[in-house]
């Protein structure tokens, strides 16, 4: 994690007891070596674009993209400028977030104002990576563009949200995951597959206590599923558990992420998220949506 927002994360951190300088020292190892093979046709990788919660930063979800990546996903983090914590760029410059009480939700209409800013940010991210000219600043070598035309979105919380308006308002999006997210904004019928990814027992959140899943249930005539995991909590959908996990930090945190393993959170999260994937760009069916399974025994499917 870049050195600046390394820090304002650490900041925002130390309120649940983490010790300052966690999130600096964190590396990320990716899963194999750098090559000397240059991959021309980068429009033969399917397309994925993510979306982080409300003023988070996209890269506390970066294993979980690297884990769709190496199942030979290309994977599209965004940050969303002025209002995730902070946004630093590769030049050193950085654009701090607005100050949290801007988004606050009892304002009539602040929350579906910004998220149609998020689902431009979104549209115009997916423009520029189908340009040849973009891509090869980010892929040096390739011949073309993204696919841009068959595209899923996922996102975690306000991201998810963004995630299913995006569904919702763009053809080139083909499916959609929201992992535990509230829903805003105006909906309309969309026969495209969607994931809505919640939590089960002792902390649910489904289609049983938020208006604004049943809501959105309604519109969606296509294959559409809701899945539950138990003794999970709202932040056990990125990688904060596992991180933690590996830090062997004796925090006190169940109450954000929840008493599950965060090894045994990580691999659940990320195993449903690639079936989900699979399914609407590679047509491959999974058995996992379509009951109970026994190797995944966490997973309640609504």
């Amino acid at each position: 994690m870049p050195t600046i927002t390394a820090t304002y994360v650490d900041t925002f951190a130390a309120q649940y007891g983490v010790p300052n300088g966690t999130f600096g020292s964190i590396r990320m190892q990716v899963c194999c070596k750098p090559s000397r093979r240059v991959v021309k046709d980068v429009g033969k990788f399917p397309l994925v674009l993510f979306s982080p919660g409300l003023g988070g930063s996209r890269l506390l979800y970066n294993v979980l993209a690297e884990s769709l990546a190496s199942a030979g996903y290309a994977v599209a983090t965004m940050d969303h400028t002025f209002e995730t914590l902070v946004v630093e760029y590769p030049d050193g410059s950085f654009t701090p977030g607005l100050n949290a009480s801007y988004w606050d939700p009892s304002i009539p209409g602040r929350l579906e104002s910004l998220l149609g800013v998020r689902v431009e940010d979104g549209r115009f991210v997916l423009s520029q990576l189908g340009r040849k000219d973009v891509v090869q600043k980010l892929a040096p070598g390739s011949a073309c563009g993204f696919n841009t035309s068959r595209v899923a979105f996922y996102g975690h919380s306000f991201g998810g949200a963004t995630a299913i308006s995006a569904l919702m308002n763009d053809t080139r999006f083909i499916g959609a995951i929201n992992m535990d997210g509230t829903l805003y904004g105006n909906q309309t019928d969309v026969k495209k597959p969607a994931l809505l990814f919640g939590r089960a027992e002792p902390s649910p959140h489904n289609r049983t206590n938020d208006a604004s899943w049943e809501g959105v249930w309604k519109h969606l005539k296509g294959w559409r599923r809701e899945l539950g995991l138990k003794n999970s909590e709202h932040l056990t959908f990125g990688d904060v558990p596992l991180l933690l996990k590996l830090s062997r930090l004796p925090i006190p945190v169940k109450p954000i992420i929840g008493s599950l393993d965060g090894e045994r959170s990580f691999k659940i999260i990320t195993t449903y998220i690639e079936a989900f994937m699979d399914y609407v760009l590679k047509g491959r069916k999974s058995e996992l949506f379509s009951g109970p399974s026994e190797k995944f025994p966490e997973i309640v499917v609504g």
